[in-house]
């Protein structure tokens, strides 16, 4: 049974009854559907044979207006700054370390020279110790040991005798 409300024919509710059953179908809208989406003609069309002509990010940026179109435009630029800044960088870094290799090994040839230049100095002083030792051994010309004095331990024995 159909109850007049507002001037149409509604159906009582009975909770008995399916809730999908009671619901209403949608009226279906009259009119046509909304028109499609017209494309830029910067955009490839397979009728007018500009198949692959589509134009770069930088150049659609530079064509557009506004501020976004400026901020990524900016951004673009920028990011091209820094990539074309850490190359060069890059590039420093492998020359210091090149120089930082020549160096060390200039740094190890010093150091051998200066050990080797140590050795030859610590040679020379004791020859020139054992000389002025045997100068003085012949000014005091010692009774127990005449003649000249031929090494070490004849020297280290005449020391302490003199002294």
């Amino acid at each position: 049974m159909k109850i007049k409300k507002d001037g149409h024919l509604v159906e009582p509710f009975d909770p008995d009854v399916d809730a999908k059953s009671q619901k209403t179908p949608k009226k279906k809208q009259m009119g046509s559907k909304q028109p499609s989406r017209k494309r830029p003609s910067s955009e490839s069309d397979p009728k007018d044979g500009n198949e692959g002509n589509l134009p770069t990010a930088m150049e659609t940026l530079r064509k557009g207006k506004g501020k976004m179109t400026t901020m990524l435009s900016n951004i673009i630029e920028h990011h091209g700054r820094k990539n074309q800044r850490l190359a060069s960088l890059e590039e420093d870094l492998a020359h210091a370390k090149l120089e930082g290799e020549k160096l060390k090994a200039t740094i190890e040839a010093l150091e051998k020279e200066k050990s080797e230049m140590n050795a030859k100095v610590a040679l020379m002083e004791r020859k020139d110790l054992y000389d002025l030792l045997e100068a003085k051994m012949e000014d005091f010309h010692i009774a127990n040991h005449p003649g000249t004095i031929g090494g070490f331990e004849n020297l280290n024995l005449t020391i302490t005798k003199m002294g």
